[in-house]
């Protein structure tokens, strides 16, 4: 199968790489519009569930992910002054 990513973050690289895992035959390519040496900032949160899905979907992964990952109690958004938290 061929199979085309169209972007290389963190959820177009993730999918890549179990699309791999499912069969090592696909042919998998990952187009990305910026530079391989362009840097942008960008943080993902992610649930325990989530977690736990990325777990059954790639054991590896997760493990790497899980030990790499920074860990926040509470998370607080302000948007048009309202403050909301999320725990």
């Amino acid at each position: 199968m061929k199979v085309a990513v169209l972007g290389g973050g963190p959820a177009g690289l993730y999918f890549a790489i179990s699309m791999k895992l499912r069969d090592a035959a696909h042919d998998v390519t990952v187009f990305e519009r910026n530079r391989a040496d362009d840097t942008f900032g960008w943080g993902v949160v992610l649930s325990a569930e989530t977690l736990d899905n990325l777990a059954e979907n790639d054991p590896v992964s997760a493990v790497w992910i899980k030990k790499h990952f920074a860990y926040w109690d509470d998370i607080a958004v302000i948007h048009d002054g309202v403050r909301t938290v999320s725990s």
